[in-house]
């Protein structure tokens, strides 16, 4: 387990020139989360000692499923131009609108959608 954790320590040192971009960029920031990558670090290894082609599917399916979720995005903000997710959820938080709740939720719907009908008719 230390030899894991050491590991982890490393690549999250390696990374650490690009920290100001990604604090700057937010979302990213989930990259660096040790606890993920102690859950992920040890089930790939595992599964690439064991079953090299199946490790490799793996990551290249997960690549590609970040892919088709910026594409996802990109397309919802082609089809609602004028519709910024962070004020309605705002809205509807701290101002009790609940019109803005419902379009939000509506929008997360039909990314969620959209990104499963990709995934979908990607692996057909």
């Amino acid at each position: 387990m230390e030899k894991l954790n050491a590991l982890i320590d490393y690549l999250t040192g390696a990374l650490q020139g690009l920290k100001p971009w990604i604090e700057k960029a937010g979302r990213l920031t989930a990259l660096f989360d040790k606890s993920a990558w102690l859950l992920m670090a040890p089930a790939l290894a595992g599964l690439y000692a064991t079953d090299r082609a199946t490790a490799e599917t793996l990551v290249q399916w997960t690549l590609f499923a970040l892919a088709l979720a910026g594409a996802a995005v990109v397309v919802s903000r082609i089809v609602f131009p004028q519709i910024n997710l962070r004020d309605l959820v705002q809205q509807a938080s701290e101002e009790d609108n609940r019109a803005a709740g419902i379009v939000a939720a509506a929008v997360v719907v039909f990314v969620g959608l959209l990104f499963l009908g990709m995934v979908l008719w990607a692996k057909a």
